[in-house]
């Protein structure tokens, strides 16, 4: 079982995803009430929604101040998902990690640019907007527009770190106009993507072009070394920015491995060891890793996600693959959706010891216990592993 938390509260230090888990910083959901489906929204989420975008009205007829659809979900699933999430905060306590939260949104929160307006989304995917390099808080510079102020209610957390020692800085803030965002990805495999950008409301900025946008789910970390996605121009600009900004890591290049995240695709579980969403992403990997052992995701009954036919038009904006998004409290101890039991069963034939936590909207809220928790206390350092 996994080792009990110090007493004291450490300060700031994560390097990787395996060695053990003192603190984390996990989301929450408070008046996750809708979807705010503009262009950035629809290319963010455009191999998931691209089927059904431009099919629909939303039940409610509710919209922006621009006029863009606001997609309600259903207070019963955003009440479900607070339960879930409830059940993860008392599993992680239990496995003596230290658990802090977010300050809530006390409402909806319309938020508005010079150039656009957005609903804005409560701070629950915390690992999307921040990465955690060593002792230093790296904020990234979101894809959606929606979420361009999330980090905010994470500030409370920020500041308590920044005051015990540990160094902050931030990515360039995106100011997502018209035309800020590359759709190189989906072009390169003769997508169209105009159910994504006809009726775009925003503003341009005259002579910007494409910006730095990038999200902290595109890296996965590994001591020295780091693993950066690169799908399009956007991240190729915040990757020269890691590269430029923090010294004494080595970023490794990902060649579109995904559209954006990759924990949904890859997780390292330990030295020498990953779990991987097929053989096919192996030729992604540096060479390094390529020998690793692979533990291969195995497939899962789609009757265990939810069937949203009986509630009106619900959009899954995730991946049917959001269960491989599993969060490691150490070397041998991980916590997986209970309705996995496919991979619950595979873990625990290679010694693993598994906390099942119930997760049961994790394709209608877009992520998966690692998407849920900024891990901001382990006990690994800069280690080499690929040597």
């Amino acid at each position: 079982m996994p080792q009990p938390a110090p007493a004291s509260s450490p300060a700031l230090n994560s390097f990787d995803e395996f060695t053990r888990l003192d603190e984390v910083i996990l989301g929450r959901a408070d008046h996750y009430d809708a979807h705010h489906t503009d262009t950035s929204w629809r290319l963010f989420f455009y191999d998931n929604v691209a089927p059904v975008l431009g099919r629909h009205t939303s039940p409610s007829g509710e919209t922006s101040r621009s006029g863009e659809e606001l997609l309600p979900i259903p207070a019963q699933l955003v009440d479900e998902l607070n339960e879930d999430i409830a059940g993860l905060a008392d599993a992680l306590a239990g496995c003596g990690v230290k658990v802090l939260r977010p300050a809530a949104p006390g409402k909806d929160v319309d938020i508005r640019s010079p150039h656009w307006d957005a609903r804005a989304t409560p701070p629950l995917n915390v690992r999307d907007q921040t990465i955690i390099l060593g002792n230093t808080i790296v904020e990234t510079a979101p894809h959606v527009r929606a979420r361009i102020f999330e980090n905010d209610l994470l500030k409370p957390a920020f500041y308590r770190y920044y005051q015990d020692g540990a160094n902050w800085m931030s990515m360039p803030r995106p100011a997502l106009a018209r035309d800020s965002l590359d759709t190189a990805y989906f072009t390169r495999q003769n997508m169209d993507v105009s159910r994504a950008t006809d009726g775009e409301s925003a503003g341009a900025i005259e002579g910007q072009g494409l910006e730095m946008i990038f999200d902290g789910a595109q890296c996965m970390r590994l001591g020295r070394d780091v693993l950066v996605n690169v799908a399009n121009y956007n991240h190729e600009l915040a990757l020269r920015w890691l590269r430029d900004n923090i010294r004494g890591l080595r970023f490794h290049r990902l060649n579109a491995m995904a559209d954006n995240h990759i924990d949904s695709v890859l997780v390292p579980l330990r030295p020498g060891l990953m779990l991987l969403r097929s053989p096919a992403y192996l030729k992604y990997l540096p060479e390094d890793m390529q020998s690793w052992d692979v533990i291969y995701a195995p497939d899962t009954d789609d009757r265990s996600f939810p069937d949203y036919s009986d509630l009106g038009f619900v959009i899954p904006i995730g991946s049917r693959y959001m269960d491989i998004n599993l969060l490691s409290i150490d070397e041998n101890t991980v916590v997986v959706n209970s309705l996995y039991p496919e991979l619950i069963e595979v873990l625990e034939r290679r010694g693993f010891t598994v906390v099942p936590v119930r997760h049961r909207h994790r394709r209608l809220f877009g992520g998966g216990f690692h998407c849920f928790t900024l891990d901001t206390v382990r006990r690994g350092g800069p280690e080499d592993y690929f040597n």
